[in-house]
C-alpha cells in the first residue's frame, strides 16, 4: 500500500507548520505518510520543500493535467483553491493524483492553520520507494 499526503498551504508558510499539519493528519487518520505531493503552484514554496527534507520524504509536484483528471473525485470544494490553483482542493487532488489510479481519500482534507493535508492510499505503487525530493514529470 502507498500512502500519500497531499499538501495545500498559504504562501510563505513555514516548514514547522507543514510538519505539524502532516503529523496531525497522521494521528487523525491513523496512518503514516510515505511521501508528499502538491500542485505546481506550490513548487517553489520554501517551507514545503524544507518540510519534505526534514521529514525525509520525497515531494512530488503533480502536473496540472493530473490534478484536473481527479478534480471530480475530491471530497471538498474551495472556490479560493479553484481560483488560485485550478483545483477544488489542492491537497485532495494532489494526494489522489500522486497515489495512482485506484487511490482513495481516507477522509476530507484536514485544515491545520494555514496548511491543508489530505491523505490518499492505494494498493498500487506507481512511484516505487522514494527517498529524495523529486519533481513530478521530471523523473
Amino acid at each position: 500500500m502507498v500512502t500519500v499526503a497531499g499538501i495545500g498551504c498559504r504562501k510563505g508558510v513555514t516548514s514547522e507548520a507543514i510538519i505539524a499539519a502532516v503529523r496531525a493528519a497522521e494521528r487523525a487518520f491513523g496512518t503514516t505518510v510515505e511521501y508528499l505531493a502538491t500542485a505546481p503552484l506550490k513548487a517553489d514554496e520554501a517551507g514545503l520543500v524544507a518540510a519534505a527534507r526534514d521529514l525525509a520524504l520525497s515531494l512530488e509536484i503533480v502536473a496540472q493535467e493530473r490534478l484536473d483528471a481527479v478534480a471530480a473525485e475530491t471530497m471538498t470544494f474551495s472556490q479560493a483553491s479553484l481560483d488560485h490553483a485550478g483545483s477544488p482542493s489542492v491537497s485532495e487532488a494532489a494526494a489522489l493524483a500522486a497515489a495512482g489510479a485506484s487511490a482513495r481519500l481516507l477522509a476530507p482534507r484536514l485544515v491545520v492553520g494555514d496548511v491543508t493535508v489530505a491523505i490518499a492510499t492505494t494498493s498500487d505503487a506507481p512511484h516505487g520507494n522514494r527517498t529524495a525530493i523529486e519533481y513530478g514529470e521530471q523523473e
